[in-house]
């Protein structure tokens, strides 16, 4: 159970709000008997069903950097926010209407039993205080999430209502004294995410506090998707979403096109994934035995460790995303997996930028959706480097019974022309070929992996399935086949009495080789523990390698 690196040849990937309200963080089943240290995480993470707009101020004369007076205000435009230090808003896109037409919901599509999409009907917008637009500081109006009905594809409950929530955050850290507030430093940071939930409105006589939301004496509870259902969302969103996209859901299909000069049509269309959760924890009287974890809590807790280690209190630090590789790596031998999370259906966007490339310099689209069912995962877009997208994730390699074990899964949505920058390749079709190789160089069977591209070439869909979370690498090695004309040897006909007109070539980051058209003949070599195959037409081992 250690933390896995995921390093694509080119490719191939908790989404954070911005700050404000974050879920309530409840006692684990986990929970340790005796005073402990320790971590939990999990993918159960806060459902937004409202809309706010809040003023943060520092005390006056205050260097602590700390927000100590907060207000809520009727809009970001609202004097109350005008003078605050910081603005923070949570704007949950409405359903698009005559009269919203910008940064929408516009459609909901489910699979019915046939595993067919069928557009969902929009029932209503749940009951909440809504917050004008801005065109001043170019935010959205701020409703609630939208109700859907689809009557041939019904949940697991066998209701027949899908909930999407597309909860968008804005904050303007220099909000006093600035008099522009589209550009930065006064512009907004902005971040988002998008959910899909099945629901299911049963009575709420009880006062169920597991209810999502309340109407009348109706309670709607989050449920799963049916078996093997799949979902599409279609938004309405600002080209100002860039970069990188992750997700929680597989088997992905991005399309994104261009409405206005400010306004693009995004769909993502996946089916919902499971995520196991996970935890680990060390009972204070055993943390002599521990020197890594207790060096690592003394910097992650600083002020608060000799506190943390002495009281009789457990300390967990909960869902922390810039921590969570940190807290894995130190506790990783004894990180469990909890009970599943089960019919995720999310994706927003990441913090961070991407490094290692120029290519990563183009701020005016959007480069990718990464998805996976890892527990835990760095929370900032991959870094290219040695010809590598690398990404690192993190899980137990057994789930909750301890005996299974968890198989990971990972899809990559790349733009093709973002690829192509990345290695200098053409417009030709790209190859690749995909292996998990673990740390001590042995090479796992992966029981699915793909890589295509759309027939636009403007997206590239890239798949590994069924890895095992034991420190594993993944790799793709990307290649691209060009023809080129074939210079003959002193105008000499081949042994079949013709001239060659053109050979395949194949184009690398660095090199351009010539491509044999002979049959290619793949072999498995072994040097110890450690199994690489060699591909060519007369394929040979590597020095101190044996062919298996």
């Amino acid at each position: 159970m250690r933390a896995v690196k995921i390093a694509m040849v080119l490719v191939v990937s908790l989404i954070i709000p911005l700050i404000g309200p974050t879920a309530s963080y409840s006692v684990p089943s986990t929970w340790p008997k005796v005073p402990s240290i320790g971590f939990s995480a999990s993918d159960d993470s806060l459902i937004e069903t409202q809309s706010y707009v809040t003023g943060l101020s520092y005390p006056e004369g205050a260097t602590s950097g700390l927000y100590t007076r907060t207000v809520s205000c009727a809009s970001v435009d609202d004097s109350l926010c005008t003078n605050a230090d910081s603005i923070f808003a949570q704007m949950i896109l409405p359903p698009c209407s005559a009269t919203v037409t910008e940064m929408c919901v516009q459609s909901l599509e489910v699979s019915d039993a046939k595993g067919v999409l069928q557009k969902a009907s929009l029932g209503y917008e749940i009951p909440g205080q809504k917050y004008p637009a801005s065109k001043i500081r170019n935010s959205p109006v701020g409703g609630s999430p939208s109700v859907w009905n689809a009557k041939d594809s019904l949940n697991s409950s066998g209701a027949d209502e899908y909930a999407v929530s597309v909860s968008t955050t804005f904050q303007n850290s220099q909000n006093k004294g600035c008099t522009q507030f589209v550009t930065s430093p006064c512009g907004f940071t902005r971040g988002f995410r998008a959910r899909v939930y099945p629901i299911d409105r049963t009575s709420n006589v009880g006062g169920d506090q597991k209810c999502l939301w309340v109407e009348g004496q109706k309670c709607a509870k989050s449920v799963d998707f049916a078996l093997g259902a799949r979902a599409a969302v279609t938004l309405r969103i600002d080209n100002l979403l860039t970069g990188f996209l992750f997700g929680r859901m597989k088997n992905v299909t991005l399309d994104l096109t261009s409405l206005s000069s400010s306004t693009n049509l995004l769909r993502v269309e996946a089916d919902p994934i499971d995520v196991p959760k996970i935890y680990a924890y060390v009972a204070k009287s055993d943390l002599s035995k521990y020197p890594k974890i207790v060096d690592y809590w003394k910097d992650r807790r600083r002020q608060l460790a000799t506190t943390d280690f002495t009281s009789n209190d457990t300390v967990d630090t909960g869902p922390s995303p810039e921590w969570a590789m940190g807290d894995f790596t130190a506790f990783e031998d004894l990180v469990k997996s909890g009970p599943l999370v089960t019919s995720i259906w999310r994706f927003g966007t990441q913090s961070g930028n991407g490094s290692g490339s120029k290519c990563f310099d183009d701020k005016s689209k959007l480069q990718g959706l990464v998805t996976t069912n890892a527990p835990t995962y760095l929370p900032n877009p991959p870094a290219f480097e040695n010809g590598e997208l690398g990404y690192k994730v993190a899980g137990a390699h057994y789930l909750e019974d301890g005996v299974t074990l968890f198989k990971g899964s990972y899809d990559l949505v790349l733009r093709s022309d973002f690829a192509r920058c990345l290695y200098g390749f053409t417009n030709a079709p790209i190859q690749a070929k995909i292996s998990v190789v673990s740390t001590d160089g042995s090479t796992q069977d992966i029981a699915t992996e793909s890589l295509r591209e759309d027939a636009a070439r403007e997206w590239l869909y890239l798949s590994a399935k069924n890895f095992t979370f034991s420190s594993p690498t993944i790799r793709v090695k990307l290649s691209q086949a060009i023809a080129v004309e074939a210079k003959p040897t002193s105008g000499a006909a081949t042994s079949q009495g013709t001239t060659p007109s053109a050979v395949a070539k194949e184009a690398t980051p660095s090199t351009v080789a010539k491509k044999s058209t002979a049959k290619q003949i793949t072999i498995t070599c072994v040097k110890g523990k450690t199994i690489k195959k060699v591909t060519g037409t007369s394929p040979s081992c590597p020095v101190g390698y044996k062919k298996k």
